[in-house]
């Protein structure tokens, strides 16, 4: 798992959130993000997401977040910051261990919050909501496995669907499945990409639509996610370059 590299590597680029509600492509929001692989195998990601009101929810979010993951692809740390409807709603910082995962909080309607959750095991995976923070959930199927739709857990920093709460940790428990390698055309390009399906649902309070996810084989960088059901939405990547 991961990228092995002997110097920083970087990669950054731009996703076009578009929905198809109204029979024709909108664009409702847009993500600009930067990886960076480290040379003792950890891996950061940092992504500006915006989501304009009326797709998701009926309000306009900016998220700021950076996520860094170790060699095997694991949680190490993240800090969230939201905004909602133009004023600051929360920030938070996020640490795993092999025993424990903490998060310290402030939001301005919960205010200072100090969560410690004990763990029997590790943390597989988290989820910040960044599409490129979403991808790495993929580096937990198992790919020798004879099993098609593997269950997995995973933290969360909001249940909310456009993450728009918090952050705070939650747990959900959803199935991954591995649909194949493929080649995929999005605006910045074609590539070779594997193709995997995140079963959702029941796992969250409110039903979520199956997600057909594609991204680059083992770096797991993003390429595209399409969400059918009420969202009814593509999320591609229009850019991406070495370097920042």
């Amino acid at each position: 798992m991961g990228v092995s590299v002997t110097t920083m590597r970087n990669l950054r680029g731009v996703i076009a959130y578009i929905s198809h509600q109204q029979g024709k492509p909108v664009e409702f929001g847009r993500e600009r993000f930067g990886y960076s692989w480290h040379p003792d195998g950890q891996w950061t990601i940092r992504s500006l997401c915006e989501i304009e009101r009326g797709v998701v929810r009926d309000r306009h979010v900016i998220r700021e977040m950076t996520y860094t993951l170790d060699k095997e692809c694991y949680p190490l740390d993240c800090f969230v910051r939201l905004h909602q409807d133009g004023s600051f709603l929360g920030s938070g910082w996020v640490r795993f261990s092999d025993t424990l995962a903490e998060c310290e909080v402030f939001n301005t309607a919960i205010g200072r919050v100090s969560q410690r959750v004990e763990l029997q095991e590790r943390v597989r995976s988290f989820g910040a909501h960044a599409l490129t923070c979403d991808l790495t959930h993929c580096a937990r199927y198992d790919h020798y496995s004879r099993e098609r739709i593997q269950r997995t857990r995973a933290l969360m920093s909001s249940l909310e669907h456009d993450g728009c709460s918090g952050p705070l940790l939650s747990e959900i428990e959803f199935g991954i499945e591995y649909v194949g390698r493929e080649s995929v055309t999005v605006p910045a390009g074609t590539f070779d990409a594997d193709h995997y399906r995140f079963h959702v649902q029941g796992s969250l309070p409110e039903e979520h639509p199956t997600e057909e996810v594609w991204c680059l084989p083992k770096s797991f960088v993003f390429i595209k996610i399409k969400v059918g059901g009420y969202m009814n939405s593509t999320f591609e990547l229009t850019e991406l370059e070495e370097g920042f």
